[in-house]
């Protein structure tokens, strides 16, 4: 659980980090599951290292990772920062090529949402750890950034009159066995990173109260879709597995009860 000074820094600052939850044996475990998935997706060919390979339903696709998003250690901060009741969004699993511009998830200001990051090597400032903008998830700052859009796909653009690496920012520097919790709607970014680093991602939402909320939950569905059929090297007309769907847990099914009621699949 996140003590009430690890809560108001998520609130404030729109991140967290818990140092090693995850101990060298589970890292191990987690980490040869996660080569597999992705050799798996790539059909056994060696990653090449020409573009970025993201396989969305990353944790669905194995027990012992599909685990992790009921796992106490990351059930009970989420459920702290985004209350009873919240939801599954998705998961994906990264090999990363090159630098990652200045970008939030979205601008979605009034509904909450959490990205929660664990990197599988270590990783620092100027080898590819995630860069963030301390308080940028909230307005004004979150809007005063937009200038930083046009680095999103050309990172040596400049804003501000600063180049993308240049940008003040906090390095969250990341040991494997940490886990990262941010705001979706945080500005943040990658620079310097080997090319094949790995890291794999967990998405949730607060419970949808609003219509707007189950509208917002269908977009992004629907670009999860188009992400699964254009960044996959294997194809798919799904981004969750029925195993995760009709989950056993109890925990996994309050979280998935929306999906399967909207007809995600």
């Amino acid at each position: 659980m996140l003590t009430a000074e690890q809560v108001a820094h998520f609130e404030t600052f729109g991140f967290v980090i818990r140092r090693q939850c995850f101990s060298t044996n589970e890292m191990e475990e987690i980490s040869e599951a996660f080569d597999e998935v992705l050799t798996e997706d790539r059909q056994g060919k060696p990653f090449d290292g020409e573009k970025r390979q993201a396989v969305l339903g990353f944790i669905e696709k194995r027990p012992l990772l599909s685990a992790l998003v009921e796992d106490d250690r990351i059930y009970g901060p989420l459920e702290q920062l985004l209350g009873p009741g919240f939801v599954w969004i998705g998961s994906d699993g990264n090999l990363y090529v090159g630098d990652t511009g200045w970008h939030p998830d979205g601008s979605v200001l009034d509904y909450g949402r959490i990205k929660v990051a664990l990197y599988l090597d270590a990783v620092t400032g100027d080898t590819g750890c995630l860069r963030v903008i301390p308080g940028s998830h909230q307005l004004p700052l979150h809007a005063a950034l937009d200038p930083l859009r046009q680095q999103r796909h050309n990172p040596d653009e400049t804003a501000f009159g600063a180049a993308g690496r240049d940008i003040p920012c906090f390095p969250l520097e990341s040991e494997p066995g940490d886990v990262v919790f941010f705001n979706q709607n945080l500005w943040h970014s990658a620079f310097g990173g080997r090319t094949g680093r790995r890291m794999f991602t967990m998405n949730f939402g607060a419970k949808p109260s609003r219509e707007k909320d189950i509208e917002f939950l269908k977009r992004v569905y629907q670009g999860n879709l188009e992400h699964v059929k254009n960044m996959q090297y294997t194809q798919s007309a799904r981004v969750y597995e029925d195993a995760f769907l009709y989950s056993d847990s109890p925990r996994i099914q309050g979280m998935v009860g929306t999906l399967v009621e909207l007809g995600f699949k």
